[in-house]
């Protein structure tokens, strides 16, 4: 979730099966340091200044509008309004975009769309660590849903995008870092289409590489760039829109949802 998207420069294959020469890594060895399985949601806001999520970037947007964006991240105390794009259920997280009605429009900056973000840029960032989660995306075209690393101090890039799916193609997987000491990297996978199930999503950062793993097989891996050894945050969020996915369609069914069973961090032995 590029905050100036870049150009994939490689590519893979995954084709749904574990290459033969991949596993996923063994978190035995590793040590769980952050651990959400959504039975509640911990918001950060006036009335809870030590919530674990964030509902906005930490330059206080709500979306990006150098990407051409549609959506404005809401949450449930967002001028009074009462927009929630989150729900529970089950032990899952649901992030809802939705259609904004005539009469909300004007009062959300003209956004044609509203949806959610979740950061942890106050509550939890690490150096290194593998970082994992279970998600099932939404399908549709224009539908943007993501989960990505950002740098505890504000400054872009380096980033970390441990999958990006553009709704139009939910069978491909999109991996990726941006970087100041190397051009843009990205990696696609073929995969099984990830709006009909869960699957599990995950990144292994290290200071001299970093993988990408889907259900367990090794998809992607680049060496680490030289400016991405510092602590770094989580976010997941729905976007709708944009330069690179495109906007919604007739064919767009809307409320959307992205739905997360869960979201983990470890620690390794190289995590500082």
């Amino acid at each position: 979730m590029a905050l100036s998207r870049g150009i994939l420069v490689a590519a893979c294959l995954l084709c749904g099966q574990a290459q033969s020469d991949a596993s996923g890594p063994d978190t035995s060895r590793f040590r769980l340091v952050f651990d959400e399985k959504f039975h509640g949601l911990d918001l950060r806001g006036p009335a809870k200044p030590d919530g674990r999520w964030d509902t906005r970037f930490s330059f206080g947007g709500r979306s990006l509008p150098t990407n051409g964006e549609l959506q404005l991240y809401v949450d449930r105390g967002y001028r009074g309004l009462g927009l929630n794009p989150f729900s529970l259920k089950d032990g899952k997280l649901t992030i809802t975009a939705r259609r904004a009605a005539p009469e909300v429009k004007g009062k959300i900056g003209g956004y044609d769309f509203t949806s959610g973000l979740l950061t942890t840029e106050h509550s939890f960032a690490q150096t290194y660590g593998y970082f994992e989660i279970r998600a099932r995306m939404p399908a549709g075209k224009g539908l943007w849903p993501a989960f990505w690393l950002l740098p505890q101090s504000r400054q872009w890039p380096p980033e970390i995008d441990v999958f990006e799916v553009l709704g139009d193609r939910p069978d491909v997987l999109h991996m990726a870092i941006h970087s100041t000491d190397v051009h843009d990297v990205g990696f696609q996978a073929v995969v099984p289409d990830l709006s009909r199930d869960f699957h599990v999503f995950g990144v292994l950062w290290g200071p001299e590489t970093i993988a990408w793993y889907f259900d367990g097989a090794e998809a992607a891996r680049a060496p680490t760039p030289r400016d991405m050894h510092k602590p770094m945050y989580l976010l997941i969020n729905l976007a709708v829109g944009g330069t690179w996915p495109g906007n919604p369609d007739s064919t767009t069914r809307f409320p959307a949802a992205f739905t997360v069973a869960y979201v983990r961090a470890y620690a390794t032995p190289d995590t500082r």
